[in-house]
């Protein structure tokens, strides 16, 4: 992979203008040794069983979600990408198609390390219609949710699916955006002016709260 360090807004502003936005996705991770490993393939279940509690696991989530929901899941990937939104260890990643977006995820927390903004030049929009069991898909491919909730619509949410959640996604169509620590504070402060911030990404009283908090630290 590809790496830039950024040491400013100019820095990641010069960065991305190289990018196709018809075509790049953005992830932001707040460490550089955050590989692109789905949070199934992260969260300790059993490897040699993962297929199997993959599945019940969603099935659960489904089975006991209806009584919260106030709309109704059309299909599979509905049910997905609303399992992974409210963090339920899927075999999604989430991206973003905003830029800012991502680099505000990779400097938001305090750590001592550079944060880092995953850039991919995927083209493959899988047309989920053809492929109704996202369990069954065969290729690493990004899909676009329905926006169901207002945090995916703010965050300009966009999701790949891994069929191997245990293996990370490496590709000479990724670039890494190494956010130098020393100019975390400042990019972060810059972000806040262009309105990029926790309360505009987490709408609602709960996003609102901390940004305040954090515009008194």
């Amino acid at each position: 992979m590809n790496e830039i360090e950024i040491k400013s807004f100019a820095d990641l502003h010069a960065a991305v203008q190289k990018h196709d936005g018809r075509v790049f996705i953005y992830r932001g991770v707040h460490s550089t040794s955050h590989g692109l490993i789905p949070k199934l393939g992260r969260c300790g279940i059993d490897r040699a069983n993962i297929r199997f509690q993959e599945s019940r696991i969603l099935r659960l989530f489904k089975e006991q979600a209806v009584p919260y929901l106030d709309f109704n899941p059309q299909d599979e990937w509905d049910w997905l990408a609303l399992a992974q939104h409210h963090g339920l260890p899927t075999r999604l990643l989430d991206w973003t198609r905003n830029p800012l977006v991502a680099a505000y995820f990779a400097v938001e927390g305090e750590t001592n390390g550079d944060g880092l903004v995953y850039a991919y030049a995927n083209r493959k929009f899988i047309v989920t219609h053809l492929c109704p069991d996202p369990l069954k898909c065969k290729k690493v491919g990004k899909f676009i949710p329905r926006h169901i909730t207002t945090r995916i619509t703010a965050q300009t949410g966009v999701f790949t699916i891994h069929p191997n959640p245990l293996e990370p996604l490496e590709s000479p169509e990724i670039e890494r955006l190494i956010i130098k620590h020393e100019s975390r504070n400042e990019l972060k402060r810059v972000l806040d002016q262009y309105g990029i911030h926790r309360a505009s990404l987490f709408p609602g009283l709960d996003g609102l709260a901390k940004h305040i908090m954090q515009l008194l630290a």
